[in-house]
């Protein structure tokens, strides 16, 4: 199953993932990862339990589904032809959790137990940009998250976008630091980014989900609102340049951030 298309990022939730800055073309605040990989909740924690019919915050939009097999339906049951949003964790698959999200409440990965009280905190661990994995590997994923892009970009008429090799570090960072707070877009704008598309805590090596979570990032197709976000934020004209950050949360989870400038 994959990882939580913010920016659900995937699902993270309301089509998830994009976000965009204010101005025209309209803004699509971005889910942080893509609904395949669902995005952390918005705020750090679970959401508080409540009665099923009166949420903290509403669910989320989601994602049109036929089934339950859907790939991007990997946390929410496919119910009334969407999936990803969710009133209660009865609305959630097995080892997921229905937390809040700025797009409503989203179906994401449950979160692991905490450990218990020790007499002196640890410090927190910091993950490391890509799991065990080498420089080269590194390497080659950024490489291919900048032409797997350019290669949509190019299905549709728009020109190549320049990597920013320049701002990578940043994003590793902005990656590191959702991965540690499950919130999907958490550290959005603090590399200068105009626009941002997040894969939030996905299974798998770095280029296996680059090529899935930005299939269905495109797949969302053009149109207005957010449930079009990240493919809107994929072949926008006015960008130049696009970075992809990478992290590896304690899990084994993945999380990939990229930036549009």
């Amino acid at each position: 199953m994959a990882g939580r298309v913010c920016c659900w990022l995937l699902l993270v939730a309301a089509a998830s993932s994009c976000k965009r800055e204010e101005q025209s073309p309209p803004v699509y605040p971005a889910y942080g990862s893509y609904p395949a990989g669902g995005t952390p909740a918005a705020a750090p924690g679970v959401a508080a339990a409540g009665p099923a019919s009166a949420p903290a915050v509403p669910p989320a939009f989601g994602f049109s589904c036929a089934s339950e097999q859907d790939p991007q339906c990997p946390f929410g049951h496919c119910r009334g032809g969407r999936c990803g949003g969710c009133s209660s964790a009865a609305d959630c698959k097995a080892g997921a959790e229905c937390v809040p999200s700025i797009f409503g409440q989203v179906c994401l990965p449950a979160a692991a137990a905490a450990p218990p009280p020790v007499a002196v905190p640890a410090p927190v661990a910091v993950p490391p940009p890509v799991a065990a994995g080498s420089v080269n590997a590194l390497e080659r994923a950024r490489q291919l998250c900048v032409q797997r892009t350019n290669d949509y970009r190019a299905r549709v008429g728009v020109g190549p976008l320049t990597r920013r090799a320049d701002t990578e570090a940043c994003e590793d960072g902005q990656a590191r630091s959702d991965s540690i707070s499950r919130t999907a877009h958490g550290a959005f704008g603090q590399c200068r980014e105009r626009a941002q598309n997040e894969c939030p805590g996905w299974d798998g090596d770095p280029e296996t989900v680059i090529e899935r979570c930005l299939a269905m990032m495109f797949a969302e197709g053009p149109g207005d609102g957010p449930a079009h976000g990240h493919y809107i934020n994929m072949t926008e004209r006015k960008y130049s340049g696009v970075s992809c950050g990478f992290a590896t949360a304690p899990s084994g989870q993945l999380w990939i951030v990229q930036d549009f400038f």
